[in-house]
């Protein structure tokens, strides 16, 4: 369900370290994503009351965000289509961090 997709991803980035800074510091974002089909933002929204079921067919687009106090905000968004086993990222772009003091890539 989208809940549940919220909730692992708050999930995995408190178990990282980094919830203080998820979807912002002080006034946090309460979704990480929203379908997409007609319109560029629309239902369902990946947020922690989300009813919703995700289902095969629907297009989601995945976007946290980490915001760093004095510093500024880094993140992502990609389309994925849901599938009966799972999803198929629609985006093309590498998923690497690329730092760039060095120009190194991190998975």
């Amino acid at each position: 369900s989208c809940a549940e997709l919220y909730t692992h991803s708050l999930e995995r980035v408190t178990a990282a370290g980094a919830a203080d800074y998820f979807m912002g510091t002080e006034l946090q974002a309460q979704f990480v994503g929203h379908g997409i089909g007609l319109q560029i933002n629309e239902p369902p929204v990946l947020t922690p009351r989300s009813r919703d079921v995700l289902e095969p067919g629907m297009v989601i687009a995945f976007e946290p965000k980490f915001v760093l106090p004095g510093v500024g905000a880094v993140g992502i968004e990609n389309s994925y289509l849901v599938t009966e086993t799972g999803v198929e990222n629609l985006t093309p772009a590498p998923e690497e961090i690329i730092d760039l003091r060095t120009g190194l890539a991190h998975a």
